[in-house]
């Protein structure tokens, strides 16, 4: 496979330089290009590929709607808001309070996650996302090595390159789950044969969140797993999100910030249909 150049694929990608993403698009352009060559030495196909997505399916199937927790300490908008957290301690508390998946931030500067992050919590053996913006090959073979069974691709900055990048994912066994923040870029993930599509509601370039509906993307995507990404502070709003028609929702902030997860969890799904 010939990938692009990341810088190129940066600057092509529009992303103002100045915005959030901007500039962690730049931090992660350093740390790609500052990792050696050592990075992917695994064999590939390590992964039972549609773990993540089975996962998925089945909750939505069992009890309306399935919930991706995630492992989040610090975001550029917000800085650290979660210092005292410690990883185990927080997964436990989703584990026993039902999420289906885990999502865990792997970029270092802005967010401060890491690859190690993503290998403690795949001992959980619960499917886990690695949640970084993909710019290298590099990045995919962290992902694997890091024993996650899926990985995001942000189809605001790959464009047409999702495909490529996809393709390469389930190469070293990882489920692409293609993020999308507006219908006009529907067509990289449909190119890149998506099945596990995330609908984020937060503007990556000002973080602001906006309400975005399912409908239009169910048409697009009708076999997929919808995820409604970003911007489900309660747990009223992911029972909204399934009633919209999602069938997945990631909660990232609200949970790192709950004073009790178990209970958070609970409320989403006790009111459920079986």
């Amino acid at each position: 496979m010939k990938f692009p150049d990341p810088i190129q694929m940066v600057q092509d990608s529009g992303v103002p330089g100045d915005s959030h993403l901007g500039r962690v698009l730049a931090a992660e352009l350093r740390r790609v290009t500052d990792t050696t060559a050592a990075a992917g030495r695994r064999a590939l196909g390590r992964q039972e590929a549609g773990r993540f997505e089975l996962a998925l399916r089945r909750a939505r199937e069992k009890r309306g709607g399935a919930v991706i927790g995630e492992f989040k300490l610090a975001s550029p908008s917000l800085g650290a808001f979660a210092p005292k957290v410690t990883l185990e301690a927080q997964l436990e508390s989703y584990q026993v309070g039902g999420v289906d998946c885990f999502s865990v931030l792997a970029e270092p500067q802005f967010f401060h996650g890491s690859a190690a992050h993503v290998r403690r919590a795949a001992r959980f053996l619960v499917p886990v996302l690695y949640k970084g913006f993909v710019l290298s090959p590099l990045h995919l073979h962290e992902a694997a090595d890091s024993d996650a069974a899926a990985v995001l691709l942000i189809a605001r900055v790959l464009r047409g390159h999702t495909a490529l990048f996809a393709e390469a994912a389930r190469a070293l066994g990882l489920e692409p789950l293609i993020e999308l923040h507006g219908l006009d870029e529907a067509p990289y993930a449909q190119e890149a044969e998506a099945r596990l599509v995330g609908l984020n509601a937060r503007d990556l370039a000002t973080f602001t969140v906006r309400e975005s509906p399912a409908a239009p993307l169910r048409e697009l995507f009708p076999r997929a797993v919808l995820i409604r990404e970003s911007g489900v502070r309660t747990p009223a709003a992911a029972r909204a999100a399934f009633a919209a028609g999602f069938d997945a929702v990631l909660i990232g902030e609200a949970l790192m910030r709950s004073a009790n997860q178990r209970r958070f969890l609970q409320d989403i799904f006790a009111p459920l249909p079986l």
